[in-house]
């Protein structure tokens, strides 16, 4: 298989590009609408979604080699573990990845550099696990996915800094930078809610059941509904028209998840991640349009 394929693969298959790039896409154009008060070059935004992007991947490939031996004993099927892919290619591609983000931070500026610094280094952390001992994972599974999370949390501040090359945030730019934290972390958890039982115990359904898992996916919709709708607030927009569309989304939401609880099978998983792209992508459309 050539190299060009098998990367293909891996971007199809373990990244999800094509859903991560209609989700950053819109998470942009929520940004430039954001910031249109303000005259800021499309280049710095152009920059900024290429960042993440190339962020977002070497991170997968940080996470699929610190756990490739836990793959290998409980997902023998994935392309890595079945060699169709190897990772030494994958960390080439990595290194490639972080040249470019050292680029692209050098570009905007001193205090994107500045950023970029704290975040990469929290990555190289994150890589290791913080070096906690190998027990910590399965034993702390919230506090270790938090932990995880917090990159995101860093990486939406970095990419303001970077866009308006200043560390001046008002209030709308805060409440966005914890909306796309919320709706990552319900992304998170969507991955990890699955139809059958883990060896690994290391999903959310593992641990807390469907139910109690789909009512944590659900919980943090509503926290990204509020918040969201407390931006449209601070726009100033229709809050009649926004209550409608939220309301709908939300609806949406609650249907996917009430069908993937009662059949989890792999067509309601797919039903379930409609759900969740509607959740993101919808909330975005509402706040890029309305």
């Amino acid at each position: 298989m050539k190299k060009s394929e098998m990367l293909s693969n891996y971007l199809l298959k373990r990244f999800q590009i094509i859903p991560l790039l209609a989700i950053v896409i819109t998470d942009m154009m929520v940004i430039n609408r954001l910031t249109s008060s303000r005259e800021i070059p499309f280049w710095r935004i152009f920059f900024s979604f290429v960042f993440v992007i190339v962020y977002l991947f070497h991170n997968r490939v940080a996470d699929d080699k610190r756990d490739f031996e836990f793959d290998m004993k409980y997902y023998p099927d994935r392309d890595l573990q079945k060699g169709m892919i190897s990772m030494d290619f994958l960390e080439r591609v990595s290194y490639l990845m972080i040249g470019l983000m050292i680029i692209i931070s050098s570009i905007m500026g001193q205090l994107s550099v500045m950023f970029f610094l704290p975040l990469f280094l929290y990555t190289m952390l994150a890589k290791k696990d913080f070096f906690f001992p190998k027990s910590f994972k399965i034993k702390y599974l919230y506090m270790y996915n938090i932990l995880n999370m917090l990159q995101l949390l860093f990486l939406q501040v970095f990419i303001y800094v970077s866009i308006l090359d200043e560390l001046i945030l008002d209030d709308i730019l805060l409440f966005h930078i914890l909306l796309v934290f919320i709706l990552s972390i319900q992304v998170e958890i969507t991955r990890k809610i699955k139809p059958t039982i883990s060896l690994g115990n290391e999903l959310y359904s593992d641990r807390l059941g469907m139910k109690g898992a789909i009512l944590l996916w659900m919980f943090f919709g509503v926290a990204s509904i509020i918040n969201s709708t407390v931006i449209c607030i601070l726009l100033g927009l229709n809050i009649e028209n926004i209550l409608f569309y939220e309301a709908t989304i939300f609806t949406i939401c609650l249907f996917s998840g009430f069908i993937y609880l009662k059949n989890p099978n792999s067509f309601s998983e797919n039903v379930f991640w409609f759900g969740l792209l509607v959740s993101y992508i919808g909330q975005n459309i509402v706040l890029i349009y309305a």
